[in-house]
């Protein structure tokens, strides 16, 4: 079985989501289901996988592209007119 080790990301801070699904975020529902998403960092990263509203945020489990298994949670929430997205823990 391969697993891919994802890259790093720095944790406990929010980074800028600059697109979702191909294009700029507008609603907190954009993170709902199976997407992918492209954070605002020097390596604009790609997270893929499956998030679910819970209340004014979106709980974002990152998935492994090829095992499927769960890599990292996420936590998205609009601010402003930007969406932020940071690591959270994942209980």
């Amino acid at each position: 079985m391969t697993f891919t080790t994802p890259d790093s990301v720095p944790a406990g801070v929010a980074l800028r989501v600059l697109e979702v699904q191909g294009h700029p975020p507008d609603h907190l529902s954009d993170f709902d289901g199976e997407v992918a998403f492209v954070l605002d960092d020097e390596l604009r990263h790609l997270i893929q996988g499956s998030g679910r509203i819970t209340g004014d945020v979106v709980r974002f489990h990152e998935k492994d592209v090829t095992s499927g298994k769960d890599i990292r949670v996420w936590q998205v929430r609009r601010a402003g007119a930007d969406f932020l997205a940071e690591q959270t823990p994942s209980f």
